[in-house]
């Protein structure tokens, strides 16, 4: 008998759907404990995951990108856990690219079949001995424009508006403001000049289902990189129909490579970062690749 845990994203109104696919579990016989709780303010989902982490079976986090971030934060790696995600967000870029679903019997077949991978993720480490910064990532570290964006948007006073709108917004409020920066990337990859954005990808969607990393994959033991150098946001915008179907760009300022490891500077002034579409501060940072470090429930392909 199973025990499952659903820390759902209490950001989200729940939907007739949702509230049946909870249902569906808390019914069914085959596990012997299964327990719904609400997150009520950001980073709520990482303490709750830190207080039952040896007490369940599985952990489904039930959100979009960042609730799962959260989550994948409150876990001991060393532990039996099993964790999933139940995709229920706006952007839902991590599980359009792993191919999940937003259904009760695909979440109960994954479970039932024991239909689970160790994946790879990233971790974020701050330089700076003034700023403590220590956060794993699932899906897409980005250092320039997106972490601008995920800036913009926690600055709207946009309550009632969807998130795919504060999203557009954001990036009007990017085309406008944006001053693309001056960075020196030492490590797997080097670099040194201005970028409008780096995005070091386990996972290849971001930004609302752009592939900005064709060639990504959570099973790789490597972190690919994409770097969008000194490209005129008229240019990115261009692009944006190739980056949707996939294709890589064929561009003199646009680079992809595959790293381990690498050290992030700024030499002009410190450059936003956002990992799984949220802020969390800025550069120097160390990024590194965590192999195979997670138990996550992924469909057999």
């Amino acid at each position: 008998m199973k025990r499952i845990l659903f820390i759902v994203n209490g950001a989200k109104k729940q939907s007739k759907k949702l509230r049946t696919i909870l249902a569906f579990f808390s019914n069914h016989t085959f596990f012997s404990k299964v327990e719904v709780v609400i997150t009520r303010y950001s980073g709520h989902a990482t303490i709750i995951t830190k207080e039952n982490v040896s007490t369940f079976d599985y952990i489904i986090a039930v959100g979009g990108d960042g609730t799962l971030n959260e989550v994948i934060n409150g876990i001991d790696l060393s532990s039996k856990v099993i964790t999933g995600l139940l995709p229920y967000g706006t952007g839902n870029d991590f599980s359009r690219g792993q191919e999940l679903q937003f259904d009760a019997h695909f979440l109960f077949n994954l479970i039932k079949n024991d239909s689970y991978k160790s994946i790879d993720l990233g971790i974020v480490k701050g330089l700076d001995k003034k700023t403590v910064l220590k956060k794993r990532f699932v899906n897409i570290a980005d250092i320039g424009l997106g972490g601008f964006v995920t800036q913009a948007i926690l600055k709207q006073n946009t309550r009632f508006i969807s998130g795919k709108v504060k999203y557009a917004l954001a990036i009007l409020r990017g085309i406008i403001q944006y001053s693309k920066p001056e960075l020196k990337v030492d490590g797997d990859y080097m670099f040194n000049g201005k970028i409008l954005t780096l995005a070091i990808c386990n996972g290849p969607y971001f930004g609302y289902g752009l592939c900005i990393a064709p060639k990504a994959n959570i099973h790789s033991n490597t972190l690919n990189i994409t770097n969008i150098g000194n490209v005129s946001l008229l240019d990115y915008f261009k692009n944006l129909g190739r980056i949707k179907r996939g294709e890589m760009i064929k561009h003199p300022e646009v680079h992809y490579d595959t790293v381990r490891s690498i050290d992030v500077y700024h030499n002009d002034r410190p450059c936003p970062i956002e990992i799984d579409g949220e802020f969390i501060g800025y550069t120097p940072v160390r990024i590194q690749i965590l192999p195979q470090k997670l138990k996550f429930l992924l469909p057999v392909k």
